[in-house]
C-alpha cells in the first residue's frame, strides 16, 4: 500500500513540475496515469495471491 501511495504522489509531483515548465496542466493524462497505476497494482496483487 505504501508503494502505491508513493507511486501516485510521484505521478502528481511529476505532473505538477511538468505543468510549471510547460504551462499546460492537463488533468486527463494525470487521471489516466493514476488509474493505470491502481489497475496495475490490483493485477499484481491478484497474481501474487495465485502464485502463493
Amino acid at each position: 500500500m505504501k508503494g502505491l501511495l508513493l507511486a501516485i504522489l510521484g505521478a502528481i509531483t511529476g505532473w505538477f513540475l511538468w505543468g510549471l515548465f510547460t504551462k499546460d496542466f492537463d488533468s486527463d493524462s494525470l487521471t489516466m496515469l493514476i488509474m493505470g497505476i491502481v489497475i496495475g497494482n490490483s493485477i499484481n496483487k491478484k497474481e501474487s495471491e495465485v502464485s502463493e
